[in-house]
This record gives C-alpha cells, structure tokens and sequence, in this order.
C-alpha cells in the first residue's frame, strides 16, 4: 500500500471547538498511526472539496491544515481541482453520475474522518454524508433534492476502508465534549452506530435504511467494542435535540430569509437559496 487519503470534514470555516469541523489532533494521530502501521513512507495526503458555501483553500489556512500538514509533512488537495471524472453508480432503478477528483478515485486506501454531529437536512451526519462532501462539485446544495440517493451513489463510487470518527467535540442543539472516537472498517455500521449514539433510530434515517437496502455493509450480527467508554453514557450525555422541531423552525427561517432577500436586493448564501 502506497498511497492513502485522509478525508475530514471541513464544511465550513468554523473552528473544531464548535463541533462541526474535524478537529486536526484526530487527522494527526491517523497520520502517525498509518506510518507506524504501514511505513514511514506511505504517501500520505489530506484532501477535501469545495463546498456551497466554503472555499476549501481558505478553510485549510482558518482552521489549521496548513500547518498541520506542513510539520507532519502530507500533502494537502482541494479535490475540486485538478483532474476530475465522472462516475456513474446505480441506486435502485437509477444511474447517478458523480464527479470526483482522480486522486481520490485512484488511492489505495481512503481514511474516512467525519464528525459526529446532527444535520439540518438529513437528522444526522456521520461518514457516509461525509463522502458526499468529497464530490467535486463545489454547489452540492444542488443535489439536496435528492440527498439519499447521491449519499449512497457517492458510497459506491469512494468507499471507505477505514473510519475515524471524531466525537471529541460532538454537535447536537449544541456542541458539548464527549471524548469518543468511533472506529470502523463498515461505513455503513459505522454510521448505524453513530445514529444509535444521538439517539436517532438508524431505521428512521432515509440515507441509512438505503445504504442498508443497497447492501453498503453487513449491519447484522453488529458488534460494538467498548473500549474505556459505555455507549449508554455516550448516549446520555449527547446533546440532543428534536429534528422534526429542527426541520420545521429551519424552514420557517429559510422561508424569513428569502422574502427578506426579496425585498432587499440582498444577496444570500447559497445554501440557504431555495
């Protein structure tokens, strides 16, 4: 094995102590630990794509992978730039074609290392919602309506040997300390574990219950190794919060801002266009 990709989730350029973005101290214990485990020298490199509304070249710099990856000394790639392919995969009876960048598609092995956290649109995000952001495609909010799909095409386009989730700061109605990190070699019972953990019944979450359905992974027979934290107190200590309550106040909002946008002339952010 020669070559690895780190992929976090950098969405946006707000610091890790918020709980949205991977916090660097987890990308740098998989970068030491992948050179322990493989060699010194694997060729290392931590990618991310654009987003609606962040610039992945000024989130590096913000939110410290630039320096970060410069004293591990990684590489460092927007995956919106440079050479990108199409890729087509079939979710039930549909095609779905998906542009990502080649050095994605042609490492050997990708690190999946998404936050645990909810999600104004899904209920939940964890690391299949994170390949979803490794999508070439800056607008990504153009495929909002028809998320589960384009998650689960994504899956199958990049898949995830490994997962390193990054619960040190989770968000839920807030972002609180937890201390977790959640380990896996099955995205898909990755993430059923990562719902069970905010309390969402993995069943009731659409882009699971197709993952499971598209066979992403074996979900059956789940063992979960508890290794110096119970999942009942992760499970307590979540900041929970009601994502029907959510959905509904975020609509209103939205519905607010865009007749505010009306009357004003005033330009919005693209991820909150309708």
């Amino acid at each position: 094995m020669r070559n690895v990709i780190i992929k976090p989730n950098l969405c946006y350029y707000w610091n890790a102590s918020t709980g949205e973005t991977t916090d660097g101290r987890v990308v740098c214990s998989v970068i030491r630990y992948l050179r322990d485990r493989i060699s010194d020298g694997v060729n290392i490199t931590v990618a991310e794509a654009d987003a609606s509304a962040m610039r992945t070249k000024y989130a590096f710099k913000i939110l410290g992978y630039e320096a970060l990856c410069k004293s591990e000394d990684v590489s460092l790639i927007n995956l919106s730039e440079g050479a990108v392919s199409q890729r087509t995969a079939t979710v039930g009876a549909s095609e779905l074609t998906l542009p990502f960048n080649e050095v994605l598609l042609n490492t050997d092995l990708v690190v999946n290392v998404p936050k645990l956290k909810t999600h104004n649109f899904v209920g939940m995000t964890c690391a299949m919602k994170n390949i979803f952001g490794a999508i070439s495609k800056p607008r990504k909010y153009d495929y909002h309506g028809n998320i589960d799909n384009v998650i689960i095409a994504a899956n199958k386009i990049v898949k995830s040997g490994i997962t390193v989730v990054d619960g040190l700061i989770a968000r839920g109605s807030c972002p609180k300390r937890l201390g977790v990190v959640i380990a896996s070699d099955n995205v898909l019972a990755n993430d059923y574990v990562a719902a069970k953990l905010m309390s969402f019944n993995p069943n009731s979450v659409p882009y699971l219950r197709l993952g499971a359905k598209e066979k992403l992974g074996q979900i059956r027979g789940l063992k979960v190794v508890e290794d110096g934290v119970k999942m009942a107190e992760v499970i307590k200590s979540f900041p929970h919060y009601s994502h029907r309550m959510h959905s509904l106040s975020w609509g209103m909002q939205l519905k607010l801002l865009n007749l505010y946008g009306k009357i004003s002339g005033d330009v919005l952010p693209p991820f909150l266009e309708q």
